[in-house]
């Protein structure tokens, strides 16, 4: 064998989660269905069903550099809130309400179809905490929860201002966070 086999040892290996604070990400393609290991289609315990909107950390100079952020959206009235609120901090809003008017969901199938093509490459802001949970079995697991998220165009201080205001007394040491020159929005009149 190539390797001595030892019987106990340290290992570093394992998903790496983004750190706590802002991050500059960029929606990746996959948006889609959120589906178990079976195949079928998720669903919360309300029964509804799941989506997962995959993102990378996109700044170069951010420790969290390439990690993936799955965001899952249950098509529900929270999750119609916040695929909506996507739409208008990457600057997509605009043009989603103009090709699709009324009372229409972003969960509907040629609504949703334009999500999965129009969101992939575009950036926001997000904030993240992590949190540690037990799983089915027990066992303590770490979640990566968005907190936060806002446009490119926006000040990692302004952000912090206006959705996390510091209480007297306390301070955000972790707010810090810089824009590498990604495209700030998308226009509003783009081809739908």
């Amino acid at each position: 064998m190539k390797a001595k086999a030892e019987e106990r040892g340290i290992i570093e290996s394992g998903f790496k989660r983004a750190e706590d604070g802002w991050h500059v990400v960029k929606f990746l393609e996959g948006i889609d269905n959120l589906k178990d290991k079976e195949g079928k289609l998720s669903t919360n315990k309300g029964g509804d069903n799941l989506y997962k909107f995959p993102l990378v950390v996109d700044d170069v100079e951010d420790e969290s550099h390439e990690v993936t952020v799955d965001s899952i959206a249950a098509e529900n009235k929270k999750g119609e809130q916040m695929v909506t609120n996507f739409l208008g901090a990457t600057g997509l809003a605009a043009a989603f309400e103009k090709a699709f008017p009324g009372d229409v969901s972003v969960f509907e199938g040629k609504v949703f179809d334009k999500v999965k093509t129009k969101l992939p490459g575009t950036y926001m802001r997000i904030k993240t905490k992590q949190n540690e949970y037990k799983d089915k079995t027990g066992q303590a697991q770490i979640a990566v929860n968005i907190v936060g998220f806002g446009k490119m165009s926006d000040t990692v201080d302004d952000l912090e201002k206006a959705l996390f205001p510091v209480k007297e007394g306390k301070s955000d040491k972790k707010a810090a966070g810089k824009d590498k020159g990604h495209a700030a929005t998308a226009s509003a009149d783009e081809d739908f």
